[in-house]
Order: C-alpha cells, then structure tokens, then sequence
C-alpha cells in the first residue's frame, strides 16, 4: 500500500474508512493471472474454501495451506470470463505464492502469470466504496461480485470482498493508467488513505494482516481465519493438519486486539505471570480517539481473558 505520510491519526480518513469511502493504494501486492480449463478445479484442490460454484462474475477468497498446517498465502478467487481468474492477495511476495501453486500444478491445463509488476491494485474501502465506482466508471459490483470495465481505454477488475467484515473493492488496473484512475476516484468523493491511517482501520477492525496474523509461522485456526476453511469441501493441501488441530483442541494461540498507553513493537513478546504469553504481530504507532495504541497479537489461550495486563517489553498491554 501506499507509504506513511502521517504521524498523527487523521480522523478524516479514518472517518472515511468506515463511513464513506477511503482509497488505499498499495505499493506491493499480489496480482495473478490463472488461465486455462483446470485452473479453478486445481485451486478448489489446493486451498481451503470450496471455489466450484464460483461462477463466472463472482469473487471467493480462500487460503493456502503448507502441508504442514501453515499459511502460505490468503487471496481472492476472482472468476473474471471463462477459463480466466485473477488472483489478489495482500502478500508483498508474489513469487512465494506463485511459485507455491506452480508446485503443484502438474498435468492440470491451468497456466499462472505474475502480473504485479504490470497492474496496480487500488482497494475501496467503506460504505461509499460501490457509489465511487458508479460515478466513476458506470457500473455496479454486488456482495462477492466480479464487473470488468473500461476506464481511458485500458482494462478494469473490480472485485467485492466480503470476507473481512467490512465494505471492501478491490480495483486492479494496468499500472499505466493508475493514477488518472485513483483521480478520478478522488474527484468523487473517495479519500485517499495512508498506511498507517490504514493499519490502524485494519487493526482496529480485526481484519488478519498478510505475514503478520498470518503467514508460515502460524495455522489459519489461531490466524483468524476459520471462515475461510470449508469443513466439508474435502481434502486441501494441510487438510489433515487442520482437521487434528481443531478435532483435537490443539490450536494453543488465538488473535487477540490489546490497547497500551504508549506504542508497541512489531515482535514485541507477550509475558503473563512470568510465562510466555504470545507476540505482537501488528502495531498502530497512532493513538486512536481515546489517546490509546491499538495492537494485535498472538496470544496463548491461558491469556486470553478480556481486560488481562500483559508485558511487552516493558510496555503494559491490556487484552481487549
């Protein structure tokens, strides 16, 4: 996303975020482009969510699994036109995650570009988000919908994402044409949104951050990311892994807000009653309203009791 420009909380964006419209350009993201007869068939295979009846003009996101239980990657399933997906995921590592499905693309008939070098990925977040695209480029995107247009001549994807619990479009672009776009975008109403500004939004949403809540050091269950895990689809690469840890109550850690008086560290870790209780994932370095910091960790199940005061080097951190 874009870069830090702010060193307060600016409210209007975060006002925005939640009640409008706030635009969050990302600077590094992963876009791919899955073509060919088997592609669906082979990521409703590999990840966790059940992705056949993804139809043609309907969005899914779902999550990739090592087959050690760990988060390769989470993104979106977007069926663009028949036999064409576009992946999109929060990841900055776009080679991990392609080269993590190319290792298991064997006989299937299903070909994956990386194209995040070439397209920019803008995100509308807020209730205002589908209003600017009406404005904008004349179209509509319904709840976990897919809509293609035309924007000065060059290709758009947008793409509804119901999965994070807020009003979320994402918007991909041919990168040439990215910023007369993000204007116009502007021009309608929607508020540009810093990274900071968004990291607070995010962390006070809940929303799990790529490779911070999640990633190859934690399982999807204490990542926050059990909606996206379809009990019933069948096998996924790691099924069996998850399927132990949740049958046998194993998952010993789970995401947890914390509020503290002064900011955390990114890593920072957690101890309760002299025993290790967990790790900072992700910091706000912006006080929100009332004055406090907001964080999210992983922490320990014996510590996850609302209003419990752990440490983090030093910095007392209250569980939410």
């Amino acid at each position: 996303m874009q870069s830090t420009t702010s060193l307060t909380a600016d409210f209007s964006q975060l006002d925005a975020l939640e009640n409008g419209c706030g635009l969050v350009r990302w600077v590094a993201a992963t876009l791919g482009e899955h073509s060919g007869p088997d592609a669906l068939d082979l990521l409703h295979r590999l990840t966790t969510k059940e992705l056949l009846s993804v139809t043609e003009g309907h969005a899914r996101r779902t999550a990739l699994i090592s087959d050690r239980g760990r988060v390769v990657d989470v993104f979106l399933v977007t069926h663009v036109a028949e036999e064409q997906l576009l992946l999109i995921s929060d990841s900055a590592d776009s080679e991990r995650t392609v080269s993590a499905i190319d290792y298991y693309t064997i006989i299937e008939d299903a070909e994956l570009a990386d194209i995040s070098g070439t397209h920019t990925r803008v995100s509308l977040i807020g209730p205002k988000a589908g209003q600017s695209i009406k404005s904008v480029l004349g179209v509509n995107v319904e709840a976990d919908g897919v809509v293609t247009a035309l924007f000065g001549g060059s290709a758009v994807t947008l793409a509804s994402d119901t999965s994070r619990g807020v009003e979320w479009i994402d918007v991909v672009i041919e990168s040439g044409a990215a910023d007369q776009l993000v204007e116009a975008f502007e021009v309608a109403g929607a508020v540009a949104t810093d990274s900071a500004n968004f990291e607070l939004f995010r962390i006070s949403n809940e929303i799990p951050g790529a490779d911070r809540e999640y990633g190859e050091h934690a399982n999807p269950i204490e990542a926050g990311l059990l909606h996206l895990i379809d009990w019933d689809k069948g096998c996924y690469v790691g099924q069996e892994v998850i399927a132990r840890l949740d049958a046998y109550d194993k998952v010993q850690r789970n995401v947890k807000m914390l509020r503290s008086v002064t900011p955390l560290a990114e890593g920072a870790k957690l101890v309760g009653d002299d025993r290790p209780a967990g790790v900072v994932t992700s910091a706000s370095a912006l006080a929100s309203e009332d004055g406090s910091y907001l964080s999210l960790a992983l922490v320990r199940k014996a510590f996850l009791g609302s209003g419990m005061e752990l440490d983090a080097d030093g910095v007392v951190a209250t569980v939410r």
